[in-house]
């Protein structure tokens, strides 16, 4: 019995080696990665942010700067778009939920994000953990954070009148890259 159980682990672990193999380098080949030191988002919620809880709809715009890539170095900042529903009230979070994020780089390549997650607070705003489905960096994982830029008095007044309707932020750090 123990001279069939060696070759047969020797064999597993062969095999287990060789599919690792290809599949290893597969990931590491993956799409690659790029990091921006900057940038600008600008939100709009539809229907405004009030003191209710409710559903919102979110659509942002925004621009990428100072982007870096070790294998695109062509590309050096891009602009996004991103589309989402949520819930959300004042004081805050003033949207939290799911969305869709394109991302159009400077050297006229694209990246799909589906399914990120984002939350939009007084002073900071992320999106976070879409996997790239297609286009650039294809297979790796995005992130976005900054700071809000409007005063949470103006943004308070907003939610007790109007409703609050537009949301900007500078960004702090843009990355997509293997998770």
């Amino acid at each position: 019995m123990r001279r069939l159980l060696v070759p047969a682990l020797i064999a597993a672990a062969g095999a287990a080696l060789l599919s690792a193999g290809p599949a290893g380098a597969g990931a590491r080949a993956g799409g690659g990665s790029i990091t921006c030191q900057g940038g600008s988002l600008s939100a709009a919620f539809n229907p405004g942010v009030t003191f209710r809880k409710q559903t919102v709809q979110v659509q942002a715009t925004g621009d990428l700067n100072g982007c870096a890539s070790q294998e695109h170095p062509q590309i050096t900042g891009g602009t996004f778009r991103f589309v989402g529903s949520g819930t959300g009230s004042c004081p805050g979070p003033f949207a939290i939920g799911y969305g869709k994020m394109l991302i159009t780089w400077n050297d006229g390549s694209t990246s799909t994000l589906p399914q990120m997650s984002f939350r939009a607070e007084v002073s900071t705003a992320s999106v976070d953990g879409g996997v790239v489905s297609e286009g650039r960096f294809k297979g790796s994982t995005g992130h976005l954070s900054g700071r809000v830029t409007a005063s949470p008095v103006e943004m308070g007044a907003q939610c007790i009148t109007t409703g609050l309707t537009r949301y900007e932020a500078e960004l702090d750090r843009m990355d997509i890259g293997e998770s």
